[in-house]
């Protein structure tokens, strides 16, 4: 008796599969990879946000602790302030302030230093507003004050931290009178 024997099964694919698999991968792919850009800056820019909330906390406690000044301000170097409002994102110090005059004095111990936001994110602070202050019961009075976190690729990340003149401070999607956050000034 004799066994038919089946035909050899070939494996692999057609090249209509081929080419409909490829399609599907780069409609994906197109979708997909805008979509990961756009949420890793939302979370870099809430990252930078949560952050300066928590040096704003800290500075505010020492502030209380001490029974001193204590002023956050930008700095390029990490030990001077640098009186710009543009230039937050390039790093930031807190230092107990013995003269309050806003400005690190030989005297003035470093209390944290803030490293530069990733690339394609801005903080600017309210024009008139170039350092924080907290007093020794914590407020931080002059004007109420805006910090702007925005995006360099798309302006719908853009996020405020709000401070007022009591010291606290709020997290919001807009400024305090209701409009879209911008870094344009």
């Amino acid at each position: 008796m004799e066994v038919a024997k089946s035909p050899v099964c070939q494996h692999g694919l057609t090249l209509v599969e081929l080419v409909t698999t490829l399609a599907i991968v780069l409609v994906v792919l197109g979708i997909g990879i805008p979509t990961w850009a756009n949420l890793a800056q939302s979370n870099a820019i809430t990252t930078a946000r949560n952050h300066m909330q928590g040096t704003l906390m800290h500075a505010r406690m020492r502030a209380i602790q001490l029974n001193r000044h204590v002023t956050v301000c930008p700095s390029r170097d990490r030990k001077t302030c640098k009186p710009d409002h543009t230039a937050w994102h390039k790093g930031y110090i807190s230092f107990v302030d013995v003269n309050g005059n806003r400005q690190r004095d030989a005297g003035d111990d470093l209390i944290q230093v803030t490293q530069p936001a990733l690339s394609g994110i801005q903080i600017h602070s309210s024009i008139g507003r170039k350092s924080i202050r907290f007093g020794s019961g914590g407020n931080a009075w002059g004007s109420n004050l805006s910090l702007r976190f925005c995006s360099d690729s798309n302006s719908k990340n853009n996020k405020a931290l709000l401070v007022f003149g009591t010291g606290r401070a709020r997290l919001s999607k807009t400024l305090s009178d209701g409009s879209p956050v911008t870094c344009d000034s």
